[in-house]
C-alpha cells in the first residue's frame, strides 16, 4: 500500500494509523492501495469528518481514525445511535470518541458526499464511495466481528489483519457495478481534484499498486456509458419465462461481479442486441394482429430484480430460437440454462363428453288429413300436447346444466380465458386504463402483503428532491412524479415502503436520472416521510432504508424501504422488500 502524507499529521489516532501502515509494503503484495492523507473539517469548531482517502483499482472510500479516551474493552457499533464499549460479557457504556461524539458514521456519510461531489465537478465520476471507520485506543474486541455495517459502512480495528479485512470489503462495496476500474490516470486527476498539496504518485508508482496503466482520464460519464455496455453481461441475468420483463436493481449491500474481458463482452452485447431485434421483428405481427384492444396495452407490472442486479434491461429478453447455433446459445449452451420460450396452443372452447351432448328430438310423422290415424288419435290430442311441452321443458333444463358446467367448470386458465372471451363476443372493448389504487388498497408480491398508506401525485419534480438530483431536475424537469406510502410486515416486523414513480420526457433522460440516482452521494427523489406526510405506526422518517430503482421506457421507479418500529431485522430483509416494491402498484391490487 501506497501512503501519502503531504502535511504534517495532527492527532494521535492519524499518527498512529499511518505508522502501522508504514510497516505495511508497497505494491500489491499485501493490499494495492494508495492511503492519501486527506482531512475534511465542518463548521466554526473544525470538527474532523475524516481523515484520509483511500484509493483502490474498484474504486474509492473515505477513511476516519477516532480514537477511544479513557475507556476500554470491546465496542459495539451499530449503524445508527450511539456506540457501546464494556468488557463483552458485562454493563457497558455510551463510546466517547476524541473530539466529541458516539458515532462517526454521521460526519463520515457527509465526508463522502463532499468528495463525490468534488470529484463529478472535475468531471470524475466516482461510482460508490464506501466509508471506513478505524478504531484506535485501549478497544479489545469489535461487534459485529466482521466489522460490516452495511450500506458501505466498514468498521476496523488498529491491526493489521482487521486493517486489511475493512479495506478489503470497502473495495468490494466500491467495486459493485463499476462498469470500469480506476486507472493511473484516474487516480491522478482524482487526488489532485481533492486538493492534496505536495508531490502526486508517478504513474509507475500506481501501476505497482494494481492500477492499471492510461495515459487519459477514462471515469468520465460519457465514457462510462460504454464502458458499462461492454460489463452488462456479467451482471445480467435471463428471466424465467412466465415473467414479465423486469430491470430492478439496489443499491444495498450487493456483490461485485467477476471482470469480463471487455472484448468478449462486446461480442456478447452484439449478440444480444442481434437476438433481440430479430426477436421483435417476429413477434409483433402476431401479437397485434391477435391481441384484442384491451389487451394490448403493455402490462406495468415489474418483478422484483435479483439482488445486486443495476442493468437496465429495456426490452424484454428474447430466447434465441431452438435450431440456432451461435449468438447467445453458442456462448451459454451449458446445462442449467433457461429452457426456451414455446408459444402458448390457442384456446379452443371445451367440447361436452356425449352424455351430456342435447339429443336430436325426432318427431313423428303427421299423416295426412281425413286418415283414419287422425280419427283414431283425436281423443288424445291434449295428452300428446302436453308430452311435448314437458320434452321441450327438459330440454331447456339439458342446455341450462350444460351452461353452468361449461361457465363453472375448472379445467385451467385456458379454458377459463376460452369461456370468458366467447361470453364477451361482441362488447366494446375497453377503451381507458383502470383506475389506480387507493389508500387502503392491497398488494401481494412474492407472498408479502403491502398496504397503500399514502400517495400523491405532481406534475413537476421540482422542490420535491434533493442534493445533485434536485440540480439535475432543476434543468430537467420530469413530466409526471407519483410518490406512495406502504406499510408491509417482514419477519414480523413493520416496515415503510416508500415508492416514487418519475416519468420523463424520454427514455435517455430517463436512464440519466436513474444512474444518477444509483450513485451513493447523489441525493434522491424525496419520499413523503421526508416532506411531511405520514399514518399511523409510520416512523418519523426512513432510517437505514435500502434501495431498489428499474426503468420502463421512460418512467424511473425508486423504491426505499426502512422498518417502521424500535426493533430492526435483518438487512438482507429490507433488500428483498425493496426489490419488491419495484413491482407496486400490480395486478394484484384490491381495494378494500
Amino acid at each position: 500500500m501506497l501512503i501519502l502524507t503531504p502535511t504534517p499529521l495532527q492527532t494521535a489516532a492519524e499518527r498512529a494509523f499511518f505508522a502501522e501502515l508504514a510497516g505495511w509494503d508497497t505494491g500489491s503484495g499485501v493490499r494495492g492501495a494508495v492511503m492519501a492523507s486527506l482531512p475534511v473539517v465542518e463548521g466554526p469548531m473544525q470538527r474532523r469528518q475524516s481523515d484520509a482517502v483511500l484509493f483502490v483499482p474498484e474504486g474509492v472510500a473515505v477513511v476516519r481514525v477516532v480514537e477511544v479516551e479513557r475507556q476500554s474493552g470491546v465496542v459495539t457499533a451499530s449503524p445508527e445511535g450511539a456506540w457501546t464499549i464494556g468488557p463483552g460479557d458485562g454493563p457497558v457504556e455510551v463510546l466517547q470518541l476524541a473530539g466529541g461524539g458516539s458515532n462517526p458514521l454521521d460526519g463520515l456519510m457527509r465526508s463522502g458526499m463532499h468528495a463525490a461531489l468534488t470529484l463529478r465537478q472535475a468531471g470524475i465520476e466516482p461510482g460508490r464511495i464506501a466509508r471506513l471507520t478505524v478504531l484506535t485506543g485501549s478497544v479489545t474486541g469489535l461487534l459485529p466481528a466482521d466489522g460490516d455495517l452495511g450500506e458501505g459502512d466498514q468498521v476496523a480495528l488498529l491491526d493489521p489483519g482487521s486493517l486489511q479485512l475493512g479495506v478489503a470489503r470497502a473495495a468490494r462495496h466500491a467495486g459493485t457495478d463499476n462498469p470500469r476500474l480506476w486507472t493511473t490516470a484516474d487516480v491522478r486527476a482524482g487526488i489532485e481534484a481533492l486538493g492534496m498539496a505536495g508531490r502526486i504518485p508517478t504513474v509507475e508508482e500506481l501501476n505497482g499498486e494494481g492500477f492499471p496503466y492510461s495515459p487519459y482520464v477514462l471515469r468520465r460519464p460519457d465514457l462510462l456509458t460504454p464502458a458499462a455496455l461492454n460489463a452488462a453481461p456479467r451482471r445480467t441475468t435471463v428471466a424465467a419465462p412466465t415473467s414479465a420483463p423486469a430491470d430492478g436493481s439496489r443499491r444495498g449491500n450487493g456483490e461485485a461481479g467477476p471482470l469480463v474481458d471487455p472484448a468478449a463482452a462486446a461480442r456478447i452485447a452484439a449478440a444480444a442486441v442481434e437476438a433481440q431485434e430479430a426477436a421483435e421483428r417476429r413477434d409483433v405481427a402476431p401479437q397485434s394482429a391477435a391481441v384484442p384492444p384491451a389487451e394490448a396495452a403493455p402490462s406495468d407490472r415489474r418483478p422484483p430484480g435479483r439482488p445486486g442486479d443495476t442493468m437496465a434491461l429495456v426490452h424484454e429478453p428474447a430466447e434465441a430460437p431452438a435450431d440456432d447455433t451461435g449468438g447467445l446459445g453458442g456462448l451459454f449452451g451449458a446445462p442449467g440454462a433457461a429452457a426456451p420460450v414455446t408459444e402458448p396452443a390457442p384456446q379452443r372452447l371445451r367440447e361436452l363428453p356425449p352424455e351430456l351432448r342435447p339429443r336430436p328430438q325426432v318427431r313423428p310423422a303427421v299423416p295426412a288429413a281425413g286418415s283414419t290415424s287422425t280419427t283414431a288419435r283425436g281423443d288424445s290430442s291434449r295428452g300428446r300436447q302436453v308430452l311435448l311441452v314437458l320434452a321441450a321443458l327438459a330440454v331447456v333444463a339439458l342446455l341450462v346444466v350444460v351452461g353452468v358446467l361449461a361457465l363453472g367448470g375448472d379445467d385451467g386458465d385456458g379454458d377459463a380465458g376460452a369461456t370468458t372471451a366467447g361470453a364477451t363476443t361482441g362488447a366494446a372493448p375497453a377503451t381507458s386504463a383502470a383506475p389506480g389504487p387507493v389508500v387502503g388498497a392491497t398488494a401481494v408480491v412474492n407472498g408479502t402483503t403491502f398496504t397503500l398508506r399514502v400517495i400523491e401525485e405532481n406534475a413537476t419534480c421540482n422542490g420535491h428532491s434533493y442534493d445533485a438530483v434536485a440540480g439535475f431536475f432543476a434543468n430537467n424537469d420530469c413530466t409526471d412524479l407519483d410518490r406512495a406510502l406502504w406499510s408491509a410486515e417482514v419477519e414480523g416486523l413493520p416496515a415503510v415502503v416508500s415508492v416514487a414513480r418519475v416519468t420523463m420526457p424520454d427514455p435517455a433522460s430517463a436512464q440519466a436520472l436513474r444512474s444518477l440516482a444509483d450513485t451513493d452521494g447523489s441525493g434522491n427523489v424525496s419520499d413523503l416521510l421526508r416532506e411531511g406526510a405520514s399514518y399511523e405506526g409510520a416512523p418519523e422518517r426512513l432510517s437505514g432504508a435500502q434501495y431498489a430503482s428499474s426503468q420502463q421506457g421512460a418512467t424511473v421507479t425508486i423504491v426505499e424501504t426502512s422498518w417502521a418500529g424500535g426493533e430492526r431485522g435483518a438487512t438482507s430483509a429490507l433488500d428483498a422488500l425493496a426489490s419488491a416494491g419495484l413491482s407496486l402498484p400490480g395486478d394484484e391490487v384490491d381495494a378494500n
